[in-house]
């Protein structure tokens, strides 16, 4: 996956403007492009373009750039009394569309009921955020765990938190040898807390054995 490309925002919602907020360091070095026909606050180093991301010409535009950009979010983005299925219809379309024209982008997808759009998988979306899932999830933690919600919190990085990532390199272990354990040793070394780490295939795994091999092509998820 490309890195220095420019970020693209299919859609704005709330959600939208929460992602703005959180990542100022990133629209400055990056750029924002955001392809709405809803209004959106002019701010620096953002740009907004009111046209309809369904249509992939639309995309493609020069205006857009979107073999320039690296990472696209397709947002879950109502614009009049469409139901919660058809917007989510129109995310999975606007994935399958940019995977298509674009392979090589990170593809991010909001998805309000996983019901809803159990095909998209089929498009290899790279990441994908159910929403409903989150919410029910975090209420049920809150009600089996009484007054865990500032950790949950603290991990979704809204009280100062922030997830990072690192290679094993950058980490000061050594790669195709160390094991998680030591990961987490390091970890007590520098001040931070290491969550696992994601494979060089994409694969993602949360607190491994603290027996599983770290390969110098993986990178480590942590906390700080």
């Amino acid at each position: 996956m490309k890195k220095e490309g420019p970020i693209l925002f299919c859609g704005y919602n709330t959600s939208a403007q929460a992602a703005l907020k959180q990542m100022q360091d990133d629209i400055e070095s990056r750029g924002i492009i955001i392809v709405s026909k809803k209004e959106v606050p002019v701010s620096p180093g953002v740009t907004h373009l009111s046209l309809d991301y369904l249509n992939i010409e639309n995309l493609k535009s020069r205006k857009v750039g979107l073999h320039n950009c690296s990472v696209c979010v397709i947002f879950a983005e109502f614009t009049g009394d469409e139901s919660s299925q058809t917007v989510d219809m129109h995310t999975v379309l606007t994935v399958y569309n940019i995977k298509k024209e674009h392979p090589e982008a990170h593809v991010i997808a909001e998805i309000l009921d996983r019901e809803n759009t159990t095909i998209i998988h089929d498009f290899h979306c790279d990441d994908i955020i159910f929403k409903e899932t989150i919410d029910y999830n975090l209420i049920t933690s809150c009600i089996l765990h009484p007054h865990i919600s500032p950790i949950i919190y603290d991990l979704l990085t809204v009280r100062g938190k922030k997830l990072k990532q690192r290679s094993p390199a950058e980490a000061g272990v050594a790669g195709d040898g160390a094991t998680f354990k030591e990961v987490r040793l390091k970890g007590l070394e520098q001040d931070v807390t290491y969550l696992g780490y994601i494979s060089g295939e994409g694969k993602a795994e949360l607190m491994p054995s603290n027996d599983t091999t770290i390969r110098k092509d993986y990178r480590l998820v942590y906390i700080e």
